[in-house]
């Protein structure tokens, strides 16, 4: 991908609109950027704590089921365990991600919903984070996406980045605990 290093922003090969680095998908076209690589920081940017790897954030492993489980299914995942989202897997595959935000504007209303597989009313190809990626990738594609949950492809499956947890990285780094 070629782009400008000093401002992190990379054009699209497809339409030559101006991207994050790392980001996922084109903000204008689309198009998957995924497997382009992704250029060298420069050094400031390279000791910034936001270029910690996600692998260094304390994640949950979250919840999962089949896509034929049952959205009455997902939903008592969702109430027994406090991350907000579900990932639907089929065998070791990401389906998709089915969260509380699913349920509100999916499910909510909409006479039996519950009994109907969570296929039908989850998120399809959900973006996802890999381990070596930086926070800073991370913490844009969930600001960019509007996303609150954002799987990660860890070597021995899924964890779970939710907002909660950038928030809790940040305040961590940034802000004092009080007086001593």
């Amino acid at each position: 991908m070629s782009g400008d290093a000093e401002s992190g922003l990379f054009a699209c090969p497809a339409c030559g609109e101006e991207n994050l680095a790392g980001t996922d998908r084109c903000e204008n076209c689309l198009q998957p950027l995924r497997s382009l690589d992704i250029p060298e920081t420069d050094q400031a940017v390279s000791e910034s704590p936001f270029s910690a790897p996600l692998g260094s954030m304390r994640l949950a492993r979250p919840p999962a089921l089949a896509p034929a489980a049952s959205v009455r299914e997902a939903v008592a995942l969702l109430v027994e365990n406090s991350g907000g989202a579900v990932l639907v897997l089929d065998g070791d595959t990401l389906s998709g991600i089915f969260t509380e935000r699913d349920v509100l504007r999916k499910v909510a209303g909409q006479p039996g919903a519950l009994d109907a597989p969570v296929a039908e009313y989850m998120t399809t190809d959900p973006v996802v984070v890999r381990e070596n990626e930086t926070v800073a990738v991370a913490l844009h594609k969930m600001a960019a996406g509007g996303f609150r949950h954002v799987p990660l492809r860890a070597a021995d499956g899924f964890l779970l980045v939710t907002a909660f947890d950038g928030l809790r990285w940040v305040v961590e780094r940034y802000i004092d605990a009080g007086p001593s």
